[in-house]
């Protein structure tokens, strides 16, 4: 419910419902969707309100059509229920597309939790019951989500393996097995996992290879259509990796759907697709969108929780910390990303109920035991020795390379979402994925690198050299073909993983950077290992003892996997802890810290965005980080919208016709009050979504009609009447009467963070109590990107090959 001028979706008339959102029409029809909003259905018992007249209680019947409001007794009816008369404003729904109220949630839910803290200690043990059972209903939420979520991973690890593995072949003991248990006690040769050339029995070399390759084409292009489809047909938000969305989300937007269950399950079941077909994603990312929307879900269940965004929000960042937690088998950096990547705002409350959630998710995963190795990941490794003093310049290089090379695959990746959006591919999303897996898959096939799956290539390079080589990448004599064909995969991943992020399928990128990196690494590290051993004697490796390995190139493909990752995403801790949990060696957390410090300066210094930063600005999400230090210029006149071209409303004088024809004749999401005397004396302001939710009401009951006189300012009586027509519309209830106000000479940056730390909508200019303009969320946005491109919009390469994300029309505008 988003207020102030043009910051939202027009409505078609003065009550039309947004699509997705449950809203009331004049018709007394109300329609049901997944989003969220307060379930104003049950209205308690309220007190006169003492203003020199009688308010006569009353309550909703969901079953009428004819009233909505049903009076109780009494005669006089001159009032509609309200916050004033029953406690907590019973308010309309937030629209979809528009910004939530945090200073009203908190209040609410401040006054709930004192209301049962009284009850508590008015009904002695039983109100300490009730008081304990409303204080685990979060804790119940949260333990449904880690549970859900160690369930969620362990199928989507298995059947994911399972149609990756059956691209090559199938397991002769069990079609379901994938290759991995189908050889489980197999040494060195499989007998049991059959390729499809053996199965039609070729017998030419050249034929079995063709034959291979179509099959594994054929089935990329098979698992891609499919998860196309699904997304495509049943749930447009299952499409990306949805970590940008949650942050913008997080942050008090409302996107209905979002994180519904339809969205759920088809994200579930088209990650598995996406990463079978072969495309350049991962499902690692995908699982902090899937952890959210189990949240969402399980919130639902209780209505208190239900009602308040601000406390969805607190468990939906607790929530997303198990969405890593499963994802990379990590639950201290998922408590640690939901704190760097996804909260708004995160009280110490949410700390301690991230860690919760985390742990519970881990341990069930823990406990499905998918992997069948006892470890939380397929690719956890261990290293035999330690790094020394000189690596740490290797280890800085790394970060350099990995912070270009992450930087290229973010503009690479926004300016092909933006291409889209703007031309006729995304009239063709279906056939752009096809072609895509098709494409992918013909060039995959053709190196052992890239036809491997990116957790069976991470795994493999971030393996020490032992007695079993894996793919040639210990060979020594074949290194320098090794080498180049590392970082021909790298730049051929960054390439595909940038085409594959924008596709209309679920997505993540987070294991496709690790593994773009991890090549990089690789490569650098067998290049410093060939310059050893040619060359031992050099002052630069005499810390080495002879005899003794002295290069560990895993070491260097982990480091470059953290470099990648953290130049992408622009993480520092979550990305260090992610890797240290993955080795179990704590003696490498410090070449880690110093290349992902390195990579990321890199990155910030060519790029100020990282990749959910750029997909919110190129969506026009109204999003403020809470990271970013914003330096603007000017004063609150400048970036507001002037009284004269707002539409008021008047505290008396009103109709109730007049307020109908006041919501069809504009589209904005809120009205300012003002003085019934034609001045423009400030009274309050009152939003789009309550003004139409009240004139629904009115119409549908008997007591009111088109003529029927209007209130909206506190002090002003109701007076009386004997007829119908004459009985006023109180609006008082929902009228804000203390509304936020600054002067019209206000520095911006005090605006800025007026809207960045207390979480308003709008703020009104008024001068010695006249109402001068108002300022909206998406105005301050609009603000900081139009200055920060002034300031940051000189020509570079990557400017011109993205021509700037900051230039894409907005989404929420369409």
């Amino acid at each position: 419910m988003s207020t102030g001028n043009n910051d939202s979706r027009s409505a078609s008339s003065p009550v039309s419902a947004v699509p997705g959102e449950h809203s009331h029409s004049l018709d007394g029809h109300q329609s049901d969707d997944e989003g969220s909003g307060y379930d104003s259905d049950d209205v308690p018992w309220f007190e006169d309100f003492g203003s020199g007249h009688s308010i006569v209680p009353m309550r909703r019947i969901r079953s009428s059509q004819e009233m909505l409001i049903q009076p109780s007794s009494g005669s006089d009816m001159d009032a509609i229920t309200g916050w004033l008369y029953n406690g907590p404003l019973q308010r309309a729904k937030y629209q979809d597309f528009s910004t939530i109220d945090w200073i009203y949630d908190n209040t609410k839910a401040r006054h709930y939790n004192s209301d049962l803290r009284a009850r508590a200690r008015n009904n002695g043990r039983l109100g300490k019951l009730e008081l304990l059972a409303d204080k685990s209903k979060p804790w119940l939420v949260l333990l449904a989500v880690g549970f859900a979520m160690g369930l969620i991973a362990t199928c989507v690890s298995v059947s994911s393996q399972w149609l990756i593995d059956i691209k090559h072949g199938h397991c002769r003991t069990g079609f379901y097995l994938n290759r991995r248990f189908c050889c489980w006690n197999a040494d060195d040769v499989c007998m049991d996992w059959v390729m499809w050339s053996e199965h039609l029995h070729t017998s030419w070399r050249w034929v079995e290879w063709l034959l291979q390759y179509m099959v594994f084409m054929l089935d990329a292009i098979l698992f891609a259509a499919i998860s196309t489809y699904l997304v495509t047909e049943y749930a447009p938000y299952a499409a990306g990796q949805g970590i940008a969305e949650i942050k913008t989300i997080m942050s008090g937007f409302m996107m209905r759907k979002f994180l519904g269950l339809r969205t759920l399950c088809i994200k579930c079941v088209g990650i598995v697709l996406s990463v079978a077909s072969g495309l350049s994603l991962g499902k690692e990312g995908a699982m902090v969108h899937i952890a959210c929307c189990c949240s969402n879900v399980f919130a639902r269940v209780f209505k208190r929780v239900k009602g308040n965004e601000v406390e969805r929000r607190e468990l939906l960042s607790a929530a997303s910390a198990a969405g890593i937690s499963v994802a990379f088998g990590s639950p201290i950096a998922g408590v640690l990303f939901s704190l760097e990547q996804v909260s708004y705002y995160f009280p110490a409350k949410t700390m301690w109920r991230s860690l919760f959630c985390a742990a519970v998710a881990a341990v069930t995963l823990k406990f499905f035991n998918p992997f069948r190795n006892g470890k939380l990941v397929p690719f956890q490794v261990t290293y035999d020795r330690t790094w020394d003093l000189f690596e740490l310049w290797f280890f800085v290089a790394i970060g350099v390379i990995s912070g270009l090379a992450g930087t290229v695959q973010n503009r690479l990746t926004l300016y092909l979402m933006e291409y889209r959006q703007r031309s006729m591919l995304k009239n063709f999303a279906r056939g752009e994925v096809v072609v895509v897996a098709l494409a992918t898959a013909a060039i995959s096939y053709l190196s052992v690198y890239l036809r491997a799956d990116t957790v069976t290539l991470v795994s493999n390079l971030f393996t020490e050299c032992h007695s079993q080589d894996t793919d040639g990448l210990c060979s020594r004599g074949d290194r320098s073909g090794n080498i180049v064909s590392l970082v021909a995969t790298s730049v051929i991943r960054v390439a595909l993983t940038s085409v594959a992020s924008g596709l209309a399928v679920p997505a993540g990128m987070f294991l496709p950077s690790m593994a773009a990196g991890a090549s990089i690494g690789r490569a650098f590290g067998m290049v410093v290992q060939t310059l050893y051993e040619a060359h031992p004697t050099w002052r630069l490796f005499s810390a080495c003892k002879p005899d003794v390995p002295c290069i560990t190139p895993g070491v260097y493909a982990l480091v470059g996997a953290a470099s990648m990752l953290a130049s992408t995403t622009r993480m520092t801790v979550t990305v260090v802890v992610i890797m240290f949990e993955l080795t179990g060696a704590l003696i490498y957390v410090l070449p880690i810290m110093l290349a992902v410090t390195v990579s990321k300066s890199v990155a910030e210094a060519l790029d100020k965005d990282g990749y959910f930063e750029g997909i919110i600005h190129l969506n026009g999400y109204p999003y403020l980080s809470m990271e970013q230090e914003y330096v603007l210029q000017g004063g609150s006149d400048e970036i507001m919208t002037r009284a004269s071209e707002m539409t008021v409303v008047r505290a008396s004088g009103e109709t109730l016709q007049g307020v109908v024809d006041i919501l069809s004749g504009s589209s904005y999401s809120g009205f300012p009050v003002v003085g019934a005397d034609g001045t423009m004396a400030l009274v309050g302001y009152i939003s789009r979504s309550d003004l139409s939710m009240v004139v629904e009401r009115a119409l549908d009951s008997s007591m009111y009609s088109g003529s029927s006189p209007c209130c909206f300012a506190r002090d002003a009586p109701l007076e009386p009447a004997d007829d119908m027509a004459q009985h006023t519309v109180d609006f008082r209830p929902w009228v804000d009467p203390t509304p936020i106000t600054i002067s019209y000479n206000t520095d911006v940056n005090v605006v800025a963070e007026t809207f960045r730390q207390l979480g308003v909508r709008y703020v009104l200019v008024a001068h010695h109590g006249t109402l001068l303009g108002i300022i909206t969320k998406k105005d301050v946005v609009r603000t900081v990107r139009m200055q920060s491109r002034n300031n940051f919009g000189r020509p570079t390469l990557f400017s011109l090959l993205s021509c700037g994300p900051d230039r894409a029309w907005p989404v929420w505008r369409s």
